[in-house]
């Protein structure tokens, strides 16, 4: 032994009952650290475990976290709203909308000779990124100039709804350089001047509406400048640049938003999984009313309507948002009497259907359209797939919206499909389809398929190919009866099984379509302008046109249900019921169905009320987990 360790000894020796005592402790003291040390990740883990909340979606997410312009899927739509949450228009928990004074100081309006009004904001001070750096007028005029660039016009074939600003056609158009009805005037002051000729509108303070973007993040080296003609963007801006820092998957900022401004920031995304984890954004100063979230993570994952029951007994989940089937329903109405479940109703504002491609061959013709609705039995999926938790619509409104309840004594100007196979055979045989595959005359009945004549003399078989994501019981039976019900009219729909994401890819036009129809459903927003969906001039691509029908009464029409002065219900209800009994007689879509929304939670989410706010996401932030 060396002479440190003899010294050791000797105290242990010469120490006494005392000494030994207190050398014991200090051992069991070591020893009682170093297991806690060993222990602490995992103590941690669970901590952290803890403190999350885990939503579980019915609808997988997609991964677009930025704005509409790469699609509307409802679960993405929750993510986006957490991360992006600094509106100078803000929606009200009465459904209405008013200034943000959370990041709104003040705002004039000024309108000149010519009927052009001109908006003045001024922010508050203090704002701030998620990441700490101030949010300005520049941030703002940003996303403005950003999403009116030709660069991103040539990127998603669309164009945002930002028309009525001054100047805009001239720099969507690359003819302008600068915007010119947008001005900064200095860090907190921007003004933004609206064209007479959108005016009236029914929502006209939402014309000044936007949420801010990083552009250090999207375009870095770039900034925002105003020489005295209107704002622009000074720096390198190319498609290939924004290319990378948009669409990368795995940093770009549609998918993996790094800086943003809502009451969370992304932690990360798996776009395997679909699984998004947010925390709380420590710069965030709170919504319209100042509130600001209590819940420190949140966790968005798929869950399968099979699984849901399962998923939140064994904690997988802990909320479960917007589930329709019925079956999951009556369980957990059942729990819900024996305390073990939290359950929350609402009605849906927004419907299921069958979209249609219209830009395709077949399904362009109205007469298929309406054949295939007449192909239909729309007691089905309110009796099998809702259990009574829902009920037929008979165009595009949902039942959780306020115009169809305005209108009810008027709703039967709709018109109204039934199942009606003899019917849907007189439609198809006015379309042309008259034909058996030896080119003679087809009758309802015979085997094999109907065939019409194409403009080169040769024969087209009259079948179709319908989308079918997987796990999804409504599409499942919506496929099955349609198959079976046309069988004897010679029509084949073929099923084409493709993963949720693909599906949306290919019903907004952001890959070529390879289907002619697709179970969907979509939510309206309270901002209900269905001439930002109908247009003529971006044919069959995206959320502006995602029925690819080109109909410029229907797009008049739905331009026209907004173009009433501010506030003018009544002009409102007109137009909107003008646009629904002109849209039910083309079909766009089909209409099957609305329902009323469950959301799903365990005991320990507290002061979850989805039914008092217009989102799930709203819902959260005032609620707060007790654990």
């Amino acid at each position: 032994m060396n002479r440190k360790n003899n010294s050791y000894l000797y105290l242990i020796s010469k120490g006494g009952r005392k000494s030994m005592k207190r050398i014991t402790s200090l051992l069991l003291v070591m020893i009682m650290l170093f297991s806690v040390s060993a222990v602490m990740p995992e103590l941690a883990h669970a901590a952290e475990q803890a403190e999350a909340l885990t939503v579980g979606q019915t609808t997988m997410l997609s991964g677009n976290f930025f704005c509409e312009l790469w699609g509307n899927n409802t679960a993405d739509i929750d993510v986006r709203s957490l991360l992006h949450d600094y509106p100078l228009v803000s929606q009200t928990q009465m459904g209405e909308y008013e200034i943000n004074h959370t990041v709104v100081s003040q705002v004039s309006k000024e309108e000149e000779e010519n009927g052009d009004i001109t908006y003045r904001v001024t922010l508050k001070r203090g704002l701030k990124f998620s990441d700490g750096s101030p949010v300005g007028a520049k941030d703002y005029l940003f996303t403005f100039l950003l999403l009116s660039s030709p660069q991103v016009r040539s990127i998603t074939g669309l164009t945002p709804p930002y028309a009525h600003i001054a100047g805009f056609q001239e720099y969507n158009d690359g003819t302008a350089k600068t915007l010119s009805g947008l001005r900064l005037v200095n860090d907190r002051v921007f003004t933004l001047k609206v064209k007479s000729e959108y005016l009236p509108y029914f929502y006209e303070l939402t014309y000044i509406n936007a949420d801010p973007y990083p552009i250090s993040v999207i375009l870095p080296g770039a900034e925002v400048a105003d020489d005295g003609e209107g704002a622009y963007i000074s720096g390198e801006m190319t498609e290939e640049i924004l290319k990378g820092t948009l669409l990368d998957s795995e940093t770009g900022y549609i998918s993996h938003p790094s800086v943003s401004s809502g009451p969370y920031r992304l932690l990360s995304y798996d776009a395997e999984e679909h699984v998004a984890e947010l925390e709380i954004n420590p710069h965030y100063k709170g919504n319209y009313e100042g509130q600001q979230p209590s819940i420190p993570r949140l966790r968005f994952k798929n869950v399968l309507n099979q699984e849901i029951h399962e998923q939140l007994a064994s904690g997988e989940v802990d909320v479960v948002n917007k589930v329709s089937d019925g079956e999951v329903i009556d369980k957990a109405l059942t729990l819900q009497e024996g305390g073990e479940l939290g359950v929350t109703s609402y009605a849906r504002s927004g419907a299921a259907y069958l979209a249609i491609a219209g830009e395709r061959s077949i399904t362009s013709s109205l007469n298929v359209r309406q054949a295939l609705a007449s192909c239909i039995d729309y007691d089905v999926l309110p009796e099998e797939f809702l259990k009574g938790h829902g009920e037929r619509v008979y165009g595009y409104y949902g039942l959780g919206q306020w115009m169809p309840k305005a209108v009810k004594k008027d709703m039967n100007r709709l018109t109204q499909y039934k199942l009606d196979i003899g019917g849907a055979n007189n439609l198809l045989i006015f379309d042309g389809w008259i034909f058996n595959k030896d080119g003679g005359y087809f009758r309802r009945g015979d085997e094999g398929l109907r065939y019409r004549r194409t403009a080169d003399g040769s024969l087209e078989p009259l079948s179709l190919r319908m989308a079918v994501t997987p796990q999804n019981k409504a599409a499942e039976l919506l496929f099955n009866m349609l198959r079976e019900n046309t069988k004897e009219l010679g029509v084949e729909i073929v099923a084409e099984e493709m993963p949720f994401d693909k599906a949306l890819r290919q019903y907004y036009g952001l890959e070529e379509r390879s289907f002619d129809l697709f179970f969907m459903g979509t939510n309206f927003g309270y901002f209900f302008n269905p001439g930002n969906i109908y247009r003529m001039n971006d044919g069959a691509r995206g959320i502006h046109n995602s029925s690819g029908i080109q109909d410029k009464r229907l797009a008049e029409l739905a331009a026209a249900v907004t173009r009433v002065p501010e506030g003018d219900v009544n002009e409102f209800y007109k137009a909107w019921l003008a646009f629904q009994v002109y849209w039910t007689e083309i079909l766009p879509m089909i209409p099957l169905y609305s329902n009323t929304y469950y959301d799903l939670y365990t005991p320990d989410l507290m002061n979850y009320h989805p039914e008092d706010y217009l989102t799930c996401s709203t819902a959260l932030l005032y609620a707060n987990l007790e654990r």
